[in-house]
């Protein structure tokens, strides 16, 4: 039996052990064997002196993987020294296991082998270097030249020991995968590549602004790849969480960059791949460094077409920002329909289809009683606001789902719940041409293909909606007129979006 299969059998046979609820919290979620082979064989270099960091090692698979690489190639390395990081006791031994074996397997090829297992959390653990203390004549090399990962998803508390530490290190981050990808990165000597297994979340969104401009300061990219399908990786777990594979290296950007995606319920299955721009997956102009991943079937030059026509929201006198009202913070106010002294309460489902439809038989409430309490998250009942969902997953046939509400429903006062982004000029609605014409766009499928290049989990935050291009005012405008009052096709919104871009 091959080495990787050995580990994902022991491994496997260890975490069925395991309570779910601490592997929930820890954010453990083991590699399949295909996709390890895979992430291993996207590593370019493995000459000269080979020195491997696996943080968040579980059972060994993905430093057996990469073992199976370095023993296969046509010039083995001379030296392949083993560092893995494990904090889950129940999977120590397996691990051990593996590695004795990997070790075996290099000698075998006559590799002098090396390296250490670390019984530690690898964001805590003195072990790890800071990036001082990493020179070539430290005594440790300068650094790792190869990590391969899988690290752990979960959030960080505020007051948690890892959000200390990081911060130490030089990063604020609330997700432990970022971390360790970030901390992994400064272990790596120059030229030194990192393959990751990691939610596609990181490449959007304020969370991670830090850690995207830190991240990408350190290392270049050069190899994205995509699962089309979310429930093709980690089957056994349930997960539904959209991830990527990224190859980068160490202080190297090239100037091109590959995406692959892979489709079906069953890994590898058919893989795609294009070549596109660096420029085109992180934009040069970009202050907050969102990672664009042009998916197969999009035009080359979509963003160029889109960017040509760039106006910013606060040009168009417009703000976008999610609905103030939560609603089980102020469940005392909630009422199930509207009666004297209340606003409308409106929520994604009162627009089906693009219209508004107020009140609705459902278990939401349809209005909230205006008190000194309650008044400060509602808003004039003023002009024509544009809203959107905030949740919708990648399978949804539009990511962002727009319309148009005109301000026309009872009362001086409306609010919006926390599951609406909201299109207003200082918290009141707009013109009714410029929001027929801005729902119009946003409704498109130029939009659409764009904003799935950069968002690859079922939020739709304002941040994300503030950070694509939109057209000019009068471009809107015209959009709007054309549009005429009613309810368009797909195919319909398109054309008219279509000829609006080609001017």
């Amino acid at each position: 039996m091959f080495l990787v299969d050995t580990a994902e059998l022991c491994g496997g046979a260890a975490v069925s052990k395991l309570n779910p609820a601490r592997r929930a919290a820890l954010g453990q979620y083991m590699t399949p064997a295909p996709v390890g082979r895979f992430m291993a064989g996207l590593f370019a270099n493995s000459s000269g002196a080979v020195r491997v960091l696996d943080p968040g090692a579980g059972a060994g698979l993905l430093t057996a993987a990469l073992v199976e690489r370095l023993c296969a190639g046509p010039t083995p390395p001379p030296s392949a020294a083993l560092s893995a990081w494990e904090i889950e006791p129940a999977l120590l031994s397996p691990l051990r296991q593996i590695r004795q074996a990997a070790v075996a397997q290099l000698q075998s090829y006559r590799i002098e082998t090396g390296g250490h297992i670390y019984p530690e959390d690898f964001l805590l653990s003195p072990a790890v270097a800071l990036p001082e203390d990493l020179s070539p004549d430290s005594g440790n090399g300068g650094g790792f030249t190869h990590i391969i990962m899988n690290p752990p998803y979960h959030k960080i508390a505020a007051a948690a020991p890892h959000r200390a530490a990081l911060r130490r290190a030089g990063l604020e981050t609330s997700n432990l995968y970022a971390g360790f990808m970030y901390r992994a990165a400064q272990q790596l000597q120059t030229g030194g590549e990192m393959v990751a297994l990691v939610p596609r979340s990181f490449c959007n969104g304020p969370y991670f602004k830090d850690f995207r401009r830190q991240f990408f300061a350190m290392m270049g990219l050069r190899q994205l790849h995509l699962f089309e399908r979310r429930d093709a990786l980690f089957q056994g777990d349930g997960i539904l969480q959209e991830n990527i594979i990224l190859h980068a290296v160490k202080d190297r950007p090239p100037g091109q960059v590959k995406i692959t995606a892979s489709s079906g319920a069953v890994f590898p299955g058919s893989i795609a791949q294009r070549i596109v721009d660096y420029s085109a997956v992180l934009h040069p102009s970009d202050p907050d460094r969102f990672v664009h991943i042009p998916a197969q079937y999009d035009d080359p030059d979509l963003a160029a077409q889109l960017a040509g026509r760039q106006s910013s929201l606060t040009a168009l006198g417009i703000a976008v920002s999610t609905g103030p009202v939560v609603d089980f913070r102020l469940r005392e106010f909630l009422c199930d329909q509207p009666e004297p002294g209340t606003a409308p309460l409106l929520y994604p489902a009162h627009f089906p289809g693009g219209r508004t439809e107020w009140p609705r038989a459902m278990k939401k409430p349809n209005a909230i009683r205006v008190a000194e309490q309650s008044r400060r998250w509602l808003w004039p009942n003023r002009g024509h606001f544009v809203v959107t969902r905030r949740f919708s997953p990648k399978e949804e046939r539009r990511r962002i789902v727009a319309a148009v509400y005109p301000g026309h429903l009872p009362g001086e006062l409306v609010a919006f719940e926390n599951h609406l982004n909201v299109y207003h000029a200082d918290r009141q609605g707009f013109a009714p041409t410029l929001a027929a014409g801005l729902s119009l766009y946003l409704n498109s499928s130029p939009v659409d293909r764009y904003f799935r290049q950069f968002n690859g989990h079922t939020q739709v935050n304002a941040a994300d909606l503030r950070a694509l291009p939109y057209p000019r005012r009068e471009t809107l405008e015209r959009l709007g007129r054309q549009a005429g009052g009613v309810i368009l096709s797909q195919p319909e919104i398109d054309s008219l979006v279509a000829g609006e871009l080609a001017r």
